[in-house]
């Protein structure tokens, strides 16, 4: 659908706690200074933001310090976008790819004569066409092993910082007609802010896909959440399954500890997934050189970090089954599973799962997982109940034919509908 926003009856220019819509974008142009270009976008306290654009990599880990303390206050956590993932990934994924990192720095209102802290990170893909329209846009990155793209906003200046993002869409520095926020959280603080300052805005947006997602939200015990979740007859299921495999040998849940050893583990992994489907398709991280080592830079900085969650049901000391999970704050993401497609009658992925649970809930303060899964996951969506909504939303950076097209996308969607059959006109 396309939702309108029409201009506040008070809209008229806010200087003092508010955005400032009104004055036409300035040009922002990419400064050799540390925290960037400044920008207008009205004041707060003394509150002052500064936009930095980067194009090398490398260049990011200068702000290592400083995205930390902005993940560790962030919005919404999302550990694909922080430094310890994202960089990796671009010199993985990145290098065929036209990508450039916009960093917000703003003043620290606890520290105002100190120097500017990191408020927001968005990592952008440039691209010629937008749902097959040849329009410049800028989307939020999404490489094949990223499964969220809700930016990295500072919670004290969210408001502010998402302004001053749009304030650099609109300029000429960004050159794009349109935004495609893809793969965003559609509930929750995030989709709150943004949708607030999309009316102050008046921006009209389109949501090209939205798909609800299962996630976990741990209760008192465990169990009391399985027998919520999973039949009666279904856990009978399977406990007989998991007394069958036993027969085979020694069977045991297994965790990584912190004093264990990681390596191995990760290698157990990577050659687990690779003895599926996975790796008969070429789609397991070990088919690729660069997506293997990927795995390996990520795995091991969580591991370091203490954020590294590795669980495996293992047959006489052999895997049949593992799950690779990261940490973030008072919450997790399910990253990948791999189990012994031999013993699939056993189902040792959907025991392993069953144990996730369980372990998840004996973690202190952790409160939610995301399983990072596609809608239609069978399995999942069969043991979590719980729902979060993941939307892609496509804005103009500014009026004229950016609003145009998006105003035009429900025609588009509906003319896909009528003559998409007849192949008179391309997927949107």
């Amino acid at each position: 659908m396309v939702h309108s926003t029409h201009p506040h009856p008070d809209s008229a220019p806010v200087h003092s706690g508010g955005l400032n819509t009104t004055p036409a974008p300035a040009e922002i142009k990419p400064q050799p200074s540390r925290y960037g270009t400044p920008l207008d976008t009205g004041t707060k306290d003394g509150l002052r933001l500064s936009v930095v654009l980067i194009t090398d990599p490398e260049k990011l880990n200068e702000y290592v310090a400083d995205w930390e303390d902005l993940a560790a206050h962030a919005l919404e956590a999302n550990i694909f976008y922080e430094h310890w993932f994202l960089i990796p990934a671009a010199k993985a994924f990145g290098s065929e790819v036209d990508l450039t990192f916009v960093l917000i720095f703003g003043t620290n209102l606890d520290q105002p004569t100190g120097p500017p802290i990191l408020c927001g990170v968005f990592p952008l893909e440039r691209h010629s066409k937008c749902v097959g329209l040849p329009v410049s846009t800028l989307s939020l990155w999404k490489h094949n092993q990223c499964f969220l793209c809700t930016p990295l906003l500072r919670k004290s200046l969210a408001r502010y910082t998402l302004d001053a993002f749009f304030k650099y869409l609109a300029s000429e520095a960004a050159h794009c007609s349109l935004v495609d926020l893809t793969f965003v959280s559609g509930d929750g603080p995030f989709s709150h802010v943004l949708g607030e300052l999309l009316y102050q805005r008046a921006l009209p947006w389109f949501v090209f896909e939205s798909y609800p997602r299962a996630m976990m939200t741990t209760v008192a015990e465990a169990d009391t959440y399985l027998q919520s979740t999973i039949s009666g007859r279904h856990r009978k299921e399977l406990r007989r399954k998991e007394k069958r495999l036993g027969e085979q040998g020694s069977l045991e849940y297994k965790t990584l500890q912190a004093d264990g050893d990681s390596e191995a583990w990760i290698k157990s992994f990577l050659d687990l997934e690779a003895g599926g489907w996975k790796g008969e398709e070429g789609s397991a991280l070990i088919t690729k050189e660069s997506e293997r080592q990927f795995f390996q830079s990520v795995a091991r900085e969580a591991f370091r970090r203490g954020r590294l969650l590795m669980l495996a049901l293992t047959l006489n000391d052999q895997p049949v089954a593992q799950k690779c999970n990261f940490l973030a704050g008072d919450g997790a993401f399910a990253f990948k599973i791999a189990y012994d497609e031999r013993r699939s009658e056993f189902s040792p992925g959907v025991l392993l799962e069953i144990e996730n649970i369980r372990r998840i809930h004996s973690l202190s303060g952790v409160r939610w997982m995301d399983s990072c899964a596609e809608a239609k996951h069978f399995m999942i969506n069969r043991l979590w109940t719980e729902r979060r909504t993941i939307q892609s939303i496509i804005v103009p950076t500014k009026g004229g034919w950016g609003e145009f097209l998006v105003s035009l996308m429900p025609l588009l969607r509906w003319l896909k509908r009528k003559l998409g059959r007849s192949g008179r006109l391309k997927e949107l």
